[in-house]
């Protein structure tokens, strides 16, 4: 049995040639349909007696889950499910107050956003994906993935005129501090926040410029704090793409790294 879901993308434009690691006969998880913006991601179900179908669906929602940030990840771009959990204000119409020709509406907004240019998908990119997919995949806490995920739906989600951008950075940048201080830094809790950061994404190579950009990430997090006079500012949606970057970055760096290390290994077992 395969278990599938269909993957958008409005960062990158899409071609089979890319996803021909996906393609490939033994795959577990293969690629198809894919169009400008779209893939069909399929993965193989457990083949064992005795698992009842729900729980193969809750194992593959798992791995789907994984691989799209992994490609995320690997590509800095923006990759998603295509058939999205949309939140939005149901109305019942009706005549008159009698219920008469009783009807139901929906107010759907969708994302604004826009990305000023579009990058062709690299089969190298491709290739990360299943790479830090392999780490990721291996996690024991489902933290880092469950703020990454709820990063991504609150970026894309609209209940008509409101949006959840202040909370998809908030999930981004949470992810983004926790990773640096216990995987990097390797402490539990980061002093001066944004010195540590800088601190951490240095070590992974970052240049000059990149690291400097975190007081951008920095200064937004600092208008985002509760006071009870005063209403937090607006965030843009390249606002939270800076912070999503950056948390991209030190997990591609770092998963990508213990990846190619375990297959290392394995070839030589």
């Amino acid at each position: 049995m395969w278990i599938s879901c269909r993957i958008k993308t409005d960062s990158h434009i899409l071609n089979e040639a890319s996803f021909r690691l996906l393609k490939l006969p033994e795959s577990n998880i293969r690629v198809g349909t894919v169009t400008d913006r779209e893939f069909q991601l399929s993965i193989r179900a457990i083949d064992i007696d005795g698992i009842p179908e729900r729980s193969q669906v809750h194992h593959a929602h798992h791995v789907i889950k994984a691989f799209l940030i992994a490609l995320n990840v690997a590509a800095l771009g923006m990759f998603y499910w295509s058939v999205d959990p949309w939140v939005h204000p149901v109305l019942a119409l009706t005549d008159d107050l009698e219920n008469s020709n009783p009807r139901a509406g929906a107010l759907i907004a969708t994302p604004d956003y826009t990305f000023e240019t579009l990058k062709a998908l690299e089969e190298s990119e491709v290739q990360n994906a299943v790479i830090i997919f392999g780490v990721l995949a291996r996690e024991r806490s489902l933290d880092l993935e469950a703020e990454y995920s709820k990063g991504l739906l609150l970026l894309r989600m609209n209940f008509y005129d409101i949006n959840f951008r202040r909370e998809s950075f908030s999930c981004f940048y949470r992810a983004l501090e926790h990773f640096v201080a216990s995987r990097l830094l390797k402490v539990k809790k980061l002093k001066n926040e944004l010195r540590d950061l800088q601190r951490g994404v240095s070590q992974l190579g970052a240049s000059s410029e990149l690291v400097n950009e975190l007081r951008e990430v920095y200064a937004t997090r600092s208008s985002q704090v509760a006071h009870s006079q005063i209403l937090p500012r607006d965030i843009t949606f390249d606002e939270v793409m800076k912070a999503k970057v950056f948390l991209d970055f030190v997990m591609h760096k770092t998963f990508k790294a213990e990846g190619e290390r375990l297959l290392e290994e394995r070839r030589h077992a």
